[in-house]
């Protein structure tokens, strides 16, 4: 229930629902409405297709910020020479 989700933030229900509502929007959640309760459940497979994506990019980002890391170490011995 939306309640139960906005527990542990501080924020205001309809601020809650507001941004259930854009995860309703991006396909992320789904809301079934029995009278006043409002029951909400996620659809977790937009993620996986969102992580596969990432996959593909995950390696590539390691080693060039690896190579920037290393880069900044060298440079940081250089300028205390």
């Amino acid at each position: 229930m939306v309640t139960e989700l906005a527990e542990p933030f501080e924020m205001s229900l309809p601020a809650v629902s507001k941004h259930l509502r854009v995860l309703e929007g991006a396909g992320l959640v789904a809301r079934a409405v029995d009278g006043r309760i409002h029951r909400c459940s996620l659809i977790a497979e937009p993620l996986h297709e969102a992580e596969l994506w990432l996959d593909g990019y995950r390696s590539f980002w390691e080693d060039s910020l690896g190579a920037l890391a290393e880069y900044v170490e060298r440079a940081k011995k250089r300028s205390k020479r």
